[in-house]
This record gives structure tokens, C-alpha cells and sequence, in this order.
């Protein structure tokens, strides 16, 4: 679904732990270590790690992904109903 490894490679860069962004962001660590192995990738989750990592969501989609939404906003509501369409 996702360019995970792009997310984890600027996390190595930058030399920051799975601890630190999660408490930065305010969520579980184990959520963000299973999203940046790519074993949960929850639409909303990797914008807010994008965002805190400084990574354009575009360059982690899907190239038809990319294009398609290319122009459109990513807010979290928008992640969260790109997730929902996804699954469907």
C-alpha cells in the first residue's frame, strides 16, 4: 500500500528512536514500530509520521495512488477516508 521504507529510512537519518517519535506524537511506541515494519499501515498513523519525519505523503503512495489524488489536501480526515476506501 504504502513506501513504508522511505518513512524508516528518514527515521534512521534523522537517528531517531521508535520511543521518541511516539512520544512526540503521543501515541505507542509499538504502533509506531508496526507501522515503520509495514505490519500496520493505517492511513492516519503514516500522515502523522510523515508529517513528524517531514515526508511528503505523494512520495510514499502508489504511483496510481499518487496520481490519482495528486492536487488534493492530506489532512487526516482525508487519510482516514482514503484508508476506509482501501479496505473497501
Amino acid at each position: 500500500m504504502y513506501k513504508i521504507e522511505i518513512l524508516e529510512k528518514k527515521r534512521l537519518e534523522k537517528g531517531l528512536s521508535y520511543t521518541e517519535i511516539a512520544g512526540n506524537l503521543g501515541i505507542h511506541k509499538v504502533t509506531v514500530s508496526r507501522t515503520l515494519k509495514g505490519v500496520s499501515m493505517k492511513p492516519r498513523t503514516v500522515k502523522r509520521l510523515a508529517d513528524y519525519l517531514g515526508v511528503e505523503m505523494e512520495s510514499i503512495l502508489p504511483s496510481i495512488l499518487a496520481t490519482s489524488v495528486l492536487g488534493i489536501a492530506w489532512s487526516d480526515s482525508f487519510a482516514v477516508e482514503l484508508g476506509k476506501a482501501m479496505i473497501m
